[in-house]
C-alpha cells in the first residue's frame, strides 16, 4: 500500500467524492455531488495548506485524508484541520486510517504546524489512542461531534 498525492492521481477524484458525499453530506445539507467534487479538486495541493492524500493499493482506492484550513465552520479561529478520513468499510481494521492520520500529521508539522484539529461523530477512540485528547463536544449541524487536538511533537 502507497500514501500518495490526491494531486497525483485525480482520477481518482470523483470516485473519492462520491464515497465523501455519501459518508459526509448530511453535514452540508444542500450540497450537491458537483460541488464536493469541485471542493476535493480545490484541495489537491502539496506540501501546502490545503493537501489531499490516498491510500492505494496499485491504482485501487482505498482511503483519504485532508489537511485544510477550515472545517468546523463554528470554530473559524481553530486551524488547521485534519479531515476527510476515509476508509473504504471492506479495508478498515487493517491499519490504513492510522497511516493516513500519521501522514497529514508529518505534512502538517512539516508546514510548521504546532497543533492540529479535527472533529468526528464515530471514532474518537481512534484518536485518542493516536495521541489525541478532546477539547469540547459540540452540535454540529444536527449532529454531535466531538472536536478534538493533538499538539504535533515527530
Amino acid at each position: 500500500m502507497e500514501i500518495a498525492y490526491l494531486i497525483d492521481h485525480a482520477a481518482h477524484i470523483p470516485e473519492l467524492a462520491r464515497m465523501h458525499f455519501e459518508e459526509w453530506s448530511h453535514l452540508r445539507p444542500g450540497e450537491s455531488l458537483e460541488t464536493r467534487t469541485a471542493r476535493l479538486r480545490s484541495c489537491c495541493g502539496r506540501n501546502s495548506i490545503p493537501t489531499a492524500v490516498v491510500a492505494l493499493e496499485g491504482e485501487e482506492l482505498l482511503g483519504s485524508a485532508l489537511l485544510v484550513a477550515q472545517d468546523l465552520a463554528s470554530r473559524p479561529h481553530l486551524t488547521p484541520w485534519l479531515a476527510g478520513i476515509f476508509v473504504k468499510p471492506q479495508h478498515r481494521g487493517q491499519g490504513i486510517g492510522t497511516r493516513l492520520i500519521q501522514r497529514i500529521e508529518t505534512e502538517a508539522h512539516s508546514l510548521g504546524t504546532d497543533i492540529l484539529y479535527l472533529y468526528t461523530s464515530t471514532t474518537q477512540s481512534l484518536y485518542e489512542r493516536l495521541g489525541w485528547s478532546v477539547m469540547e463536544r459540540c452540535d454540529y449541524r444536527g449532529t454531535e461531534v466531538v472536536v478534538m487536538s493533538k499538539t504535533l511533537v515527530l
